[in-house]
């Protein structure tokens, strides 16, 4: 009996760890499709509307403009109502940092207001453009990172930590692999940021829906509704990477397109 017992526990443990390496693989798989993905802004105009390129499709160059305009506002909003003070002050000798910045839009409304602005996005072709966008509005206070959408850490690597005031980041973890990788770049978050540094995120909530279910496959097609939280589940995401949390609310930009913002320190 003894043996069979012995048998069965190996044959659990053999089936359990084959399960977790088909898991890590998949997500690894995900990871890989998710750069590809996002690579494809160097000729596929629906992946450059995507990444808020100005000039594409919903994006002709006012509303380009005005989109990252009221970005920043939400940034001065929370800080005007929870953390004042920093807003007196003002954010002229400061540093942010965009996670995922697209083609620049926020970046642009960004360098109006901090001393340095810095934008980090896995895709080659668009960081290229935001690089041209912003010169563009005639700002030179910017540096744009690549990193590849394995490996987010290698922003931390190339960027260095405790040096970021605001981290920043709207329309893009909605568009993450897997909530695995989310707690992964909150970590490399964690290790940008100044001690008593800021951070908004905007995520996308779970409202029950099939829709917004967690997608485990088909990067491609699921790119738009492929991660999505519970204020539950994000707030401690945030929590066991060392924040705290400030503030979360909901639609602010009147999209109904199930938007929630964190607000958090370090």
């Amino acid at each position: 009996m003894a043996i069979l017992d012995g048998v069965s526990t190996f044959l659990q443990d053999a089936a359990a760890e084959t399960l977790r390496v088909a898991k890590r693989d998949m997500t690894k798989s995900l990871e890989k499709d998710a750069g590809l993905y996002w690579d494809l802004s160097r000729h596929d105009e629906r992946v450059q509307d995507q990444s808020h390129w100005a000039g594409s499709a919903r994006w002709p160059r006012d509303r380009w403009l005005e989109y990252g305009e009221f970005n920043a506002g939400l940034v001065e909003s929370f800080f005007e109502r929870h953390a004042p003070t920093v807003l007196a002050e003002g954010f002229s000798s400061q540093t942010s940092l965009d996670w995922g910045c697209g083609g620049g839009a926020n970046m642009s409304a960004l360098c109006r207001r901090f001393r340095r602005v810095i934008g980090v996005d896995i895709s080659r072709p668009t960081l290229e453009e935001c690089t041209r966008q912003i010169g563009r509005c005639g700002l030179s206070n910017f540096a744009t990172v690549f990193t590849d959408a394995s490996r987010p850490g290698q922003a931390l690597e190339e960027i260095g930590g405790d040096c970021v005031d605001l981290f920043f980041s709207v329309a893009v973890f909605q568009h993450f692999p897997s909530k695995a990788y989310t707690k992964g770049v909150l970590e490399v978050a964690a290790g940008l940021l100044r001690r008593g540094g800021y951070g908004l995120v905007q995520v996308r909530y779970f409202d029950g829906s099939e829709k917004l279910r967690q997608k485990e496959s088909d990067y491609a097609k699921n790119v738009i509704y492929m991660t999505s939280f519970t204020t539950g589940e994000f707030s401690a995401l945030l929590a066991g990477t060392g924040f705290t949390l400030l503030a979360s609310e909901r639609d602010l930009d009147g999209l109904n397109e199930n938007h929630e913002y964190f607000f958090f320190r370090k």
